[in-house]
């Protein structure tokens, strides 16, 4: 279960300045974020597993609705809806046709993961540093947020967060684990 939802997560520490209005960069960037009430986009999801021969390759759509909903919607290789919503992770698998429920206040590493992916759509700088060690690092227009964990035992599953956008929309998500395992997101706008 942690796997699936680490697969939506990230993000890193800011020590620059914005030149303009001498406020912290990550602080605007988190402001930016914050102005989004919802979201909707398709990616596509390439995880490279140790036990795997090849590496997965998954498509599907995500959305997001302040404060708490979001949603991972795998269209293929396989039908499967990861659904949280306020304290609740919901995993439909519909070619297995079983529905799992997972209150995230009962796995702490899990709920860091859900509350700090929460908070950087949230622009919540607090909430998220409250879980991670955050960074950030610019190049010409994209920002990329990389986040380190500070619990030890979310570091034992994931190494590091990195998220990467323009402006208010996050475009990739690069998860590494602490075996080896990793997992690279590229989102794009849903035209439909």
């Amino acid at each position: 279960m942690t796997r699936v939802v680490l697969v939506a997560l990230a993000l890193a520490v800011s020590g620059a300045t914005c030149a303009a209005t001498g406020e912290p960069e990550l602080a605007g960037l988190m402001r930016e974020l914050a102005t989004v009430p919802s979201a909707r986009a398709r990616f596509v999801e390439t995880k490279q597993v140790a036990l795997l021969k090849a590496p997965l390759v998954l498509t599907g759509t995500l959305s997001y609705e302040r404060p708490d909903h979001l949603e991972k919607h795998v269209l293929t290789p396989y039908d499967e809806r990861i659904v949280i919503a306020g304290t609740q992770v919901t995993v439909e698998n519909n070619a297995r046709n079983q529905t799992r429920n997972v209150s995230v206040a009962s796995n702490p590493t899990l709920l860091a993961l859900v509350e700090s992916l929460r908070a950087t759509l949230a622009g919540d700088l607090v909430a998220l540093e409250r879980h991670f060690e955050v960074t950030l690092e610019r190049a010409a227009s994209e920002w990329t947020i990389a986040l380190v964990p500070r619990d030890p035992g979310t570091l034992a599953l994931i190494t590091r967060i990195r998220l990467t956008g323009r402006g208010n929309q996050l475009r990739h998500i690069d998860i590494e684990e602490a075996g080896g395992d990793r997992s690279n997101m590229s989102i794009q706008d849903d035209t439909r």
